[in-house]
């Protein structure tokens, strides 16, 4: 760790491996997933969104200067578009699928966080 904003990062990767594993666990063993809806309008909305903050961090990321930063920015950006277009194909799958759909999503954020936390920890 040269700096806090490589701590910063670390500690925001770490939140990503938590949110990831919570929805793997919910996915995997939540009776209550089968309870949403997710061809409302909220939860496509929310996709979207998803998908474009994942475009919009790959795409900046040419402009980043450190090269382990423009490749951790890269891994961000592609990883949120991967689980949004996930997420968003669970419109239109069975309900059934809908809790292996949710655990992908969350193993793909898992692995993210992993890989962009051993690239900021590694030193300069």
């Amino acid at each position: 760790m040269t700096n806090s904003n490589q701590l910063f990062r670390l500690l925001n990767e770490i939140v990503f491996v938590l949110i990831g594993a919570m929805l793997v666990f919910v996915g995997l063993f939540g009776q209550h997933v089968y309870l949403f809806n997710p061809r409302r309008p909220s939860w496509l909305v929310l996709t979207l969104v998803l998908m474009l903050w994942g475009l919009r961090t790959w795409r900046k990321a040419p402009r980043t200067a450190l090269p382990r930063e423009r490749s951790a920015m890269r891994i961000g950006g592609g990883s949120l578009l991967l689980s949004g277009m996930v997420l968003l194909a669970m419109a239109w799958v069975s309900f059934r699928w809908a809790g292996v759909l949710l655990a992908a999503a969350g193993g793909i954020f898992v692995l993210r966080g992993l890989v962009i936390a051993a690239i900021m920890a590694r030193p300069s």
